[in-house]
Parts: C-alpha cells; sequence; structure tokens
C-alpha cells in the first residue's frame, strides 16, 4: 500500500519540502529489505538463464551436427534432437542456479573485507585522527546506534568519504586523506550524519550487497573503457571484430554484447537509486545535527574540491558521500540537485550561497555573503 502524508503534514513542513516523498521510517526499512531481496534473486536468476542460454545454443549445435552426420536421430538410448536439448538446458540451469547462489552467498557474506581491501582502505593508528573520531562518535550517539562505527581511511587527495555494512552491527565508515585535511570537524560532522542516516534506513544493505556480486561485472566495464581509451580507432576495433568472426567466435561476441548492454543498464539504475539515496539520506542527517543548515554546508565544500575517488569511480560510487566517479559538467551535475533540494527546504537562509563548479581551472566565484555574517558574532551559525 503506497504511502500518503495527511494534509496536516502537507501543511507543517517547509515550503520546499515534498511531502509525497516523505516515508515513514519503518517503511524505508521494509522497503531497502525487499529491494535487497529482489535482487539477490534476480541476480542468480539472470546469470542462470544467461547460462541455460548458453548451452541451448551450444546443444542445439551439437545435435544438429550429429543428426546431420548420422542421418536420423541422435544415437545411443533414442533421445531426439529436442529431447537432447532440453535435458541439456535444464541441466545447464539447474548447476547454473546452485554455482551462482553459493558465490553469491559465499561472496555476500564477506562483502565489507572485500569492500575495503578493493577500495584500498586501512585503519588508522591508535590515537590519531581525535576530532575526527569525536565527530562520528557525536553522530552515532545522536542516532542511538549501538556502537561507533570503525573509522577507516583512503590515501587520496579527493575530497569524500564512504559507508558500507549489511547491518549496524558490520557498518564501516571512511574517510579521504583530502577530507581530514581540507575540512574541519563540522563539516564532517555533516557526512557523518548523511552516512549514518544511510545505515538507519539500510540503504547500506542495498548498497553494499550490490557493490560486492556486481564487482566482476564492473571489471568488465572498465576493461572495456580502458580498451577504448587505448585503441580510440574505430577502424581497429572493425579488423578485431572480423578477425574475431572469421576465427568462429560470434556467440562469444553475442554474449559480450549482451554483458555490456546488461551492464550498462545496471549502471543507469546504480546512478539513480545512489543520488535518490543520498537526497533522502540528507534530509534525515539534518536531524541528527544540531544545525541543520551544516548539512548544506557540508555538500557544498565536498563539491568545491575534487571529490573523486580512484579505487572506487563511477562503479562503487553508491557508497559515497558524493559521487565519487568522474566529474560532471556544472549544468549536468547530479549532485547539484541535492543542494537545489536542501536551498529549498532551508528557504533563505540556503539560497545565499552558491558553490564553485568541481572542475579543474574553473575560476573561482566570488562568495556571496551569507545571512548568518549579519547576525551578532558569537551566534554559533556556520561562517
Amino acid at each position: 500500500m503506497t504511502y500518503r502524508p495527511s494534509s496536516t503534514l502537507a501543511n507543517s513542513v517547509a515550503p520546499g519540502v515534498r511531502p509525497e516523498r516523505i516515508e515513514p521510517l519503518l517503511a524505508r526499512v521494509a522497503g531497502n529489505r525487499w529491494r535487497f531481496l529482489g535482487f539477490m534473486v534476480s541476480f542468480v536468476l539472470a546469470i542462470a538463464l544467461f547460462a541455460a542460454a548458453i548451452v541451448a545454443i551450444v546443444s542445439s549445435a551439437v545435435a544438429i551436427a550429429v543428426v546431420l552426420r548420422s542421418g536420423g536421430g541422435l544415437p545411443g538410448n533414442g533421445i531426439g534432437p529436442g529431447g537432447f536439448i532440453a535435458r541439456a538446458v535444464t541441466i545447464g540451469f539447474a548447476i547454473s542456479l546452485a554455482a551462482t547462489t553459493v558465490w553469491s552467498l559465499v561472496r555476500l557474506s564477506t562483502s565489507e573485507m572485500r569492500l575495503l581491501k578493493r577500495l584500498g582502505a586501512r585503519m588508522p593508528a591508535g590515537g590519531t585522527l581525535l576530532p575526527t573520531k569525536s565527530a562520528l562518535r557525536d553522530m552515532a550517539l545522536a542516532a542511538g546506534l549501538p556502537r561507533t562505527p570503525q573509522l577507516y581511511v583512503l590515501d587520496t587527495p579527493g575530497v569524500n568519504a564512504f559507508v558500507l555494512g549489511r547491518s549496524v552491527e558490520r557498518v564501516r565508515i571512511g574517510v579521504t586523506r583530502g577530507l581530514l585535511e581540507r575540512t574541519g570537524p563540522d563539516v564532517q560532522r555533516a557526512v557523518f550524519a548523511n552516512l549514518i542516516a544511510r545505515v538507519l534506513t539500510l540503504d547500506t544493505l542495498w548498497a553494499t550487497a550490490v557493490s560486492a556480486l556486481m564487482g566482476p561485472i564492473w571489471a568488465v566495464r572498465d576493461a572495456d573503457f580502458r580498451r577504448d581509451n587505448e585503441e580510440p580507432d574505430l577502424e581497429a576495433g572493425a579488423t578485431r571484430a572480423a578477425a574475431a568472426r572469421d576465427q568462429g567466435a560470434g556467440l562469444a561476441l553475442l554474449g559480450y554484447g549482451f554483458v555490456v548492454i546488461v551492464t550498462e543498464l545496471l549502471a543507469w539504475y546504480h546512478r539513480e537509486a545512489a543520488w535518490s539515496a543520498a537526497e533522502k539520506a540528507d534530509a534525515e542527517g539534518m536531524l541528527l545535527l544540531k544545525d541543520p543548515r551544516w548539512m548544506l554546508r557540508g555538500i557544498e565544500e565536498v563539491l568545491e574540491r575534487d571529490n573523486h575517488v580512484p579505487a572506487a569511480g563511477d562503479a562503487y560510487s553508491q557508497l559515497f558521500f558524493c559521487w565519487a566517479g568522474f566529474g560532471f559538467a556544472p549544468e549536468d551535475d547530479p549532485e547539484m540537485r541535492r543542494v537545489a533540494r536542501l536551498r529549498e527546504a532551508l528557504g533563505a537562509e540556503g539560497a545565499a550561497y552558491v558553490p564553485r563548479p568541481n572542475l579543474p581551472g574553473w575560476p573561482g566565484a566570488p562568495r556571496a555573503p551569507r545571512l548568518e555574517v549579519l547576525e551578532q558574532e558569537g551566534s554559533g551559525m556556520p561562517s
């Protein structure tokens, strides 16, 4: 049943808030659990069906070759070509289904450590990064988490942070070296508020599962991009394709084309899901902050800097506070949608500042004076 906000709620929220997008926390948690289950079932069935299709094509070719050679039915126990193909497809589907299920469960059970290793995250030494750890502990206490999540560090100059984990007990939060060096505790507190909001709604369950299971598929996509960059000559690509066809690799090319199409569709949904989850976590994270305007300030400061993380790229950006892949043109940057929504929710207080685009060499736009600058000093508001 679709949740519909009451007229009282619609009249009580801020002017920029969309009441139809407000969901109860329990509904968000249940929705993410069902989405996780749906993804697991779809992932396993898709691979099993793809394997069954390959088996059907191969078994059909074998059956036709045997029939043409023998001039009749298949030798042996009298099974016809149709029965042989049906039996081969059934056996191939069953084996693929079982193998994919076992592989998925094993990979999912170690997903946190696999992803930390893939990103190159390491735990800081004891007694270090005390202001950052204090900011993380503040947000964990505000959210009512049973314990403060373990903190990891990515050795990269980009300014970003990530969260992963299938449950509250398995949550891991990481920050980049650039975030530690170029932002203060208040901005870091806002970043942690966003990440912990994703934990409370189990957005991390979905993001961790997708990132862990889709790793090999993302690797195929990255390898394809690297090959295109290394050999951009279309004539060379056509020559390779013709050579492959001459060698009888038409089936492999067909399978690869199917994988590319499916991967691009998944990548598109991956991006949309990441931006939708981030936008909702911004609003929910503001409830954990003493001053909700710091959430807007945190996003603005991260976007002003280089938030690209080479170890993550587009494939694992769903785990990050801001998109960790390659940047967009200012007019196409989807992260600016988050800024626009928070400005609307905060009203005039959020409209007084325009961040500079996250592009190398872009001329620095002058900072517009924020409203709190006009207030008395010592008011405790961000400057």
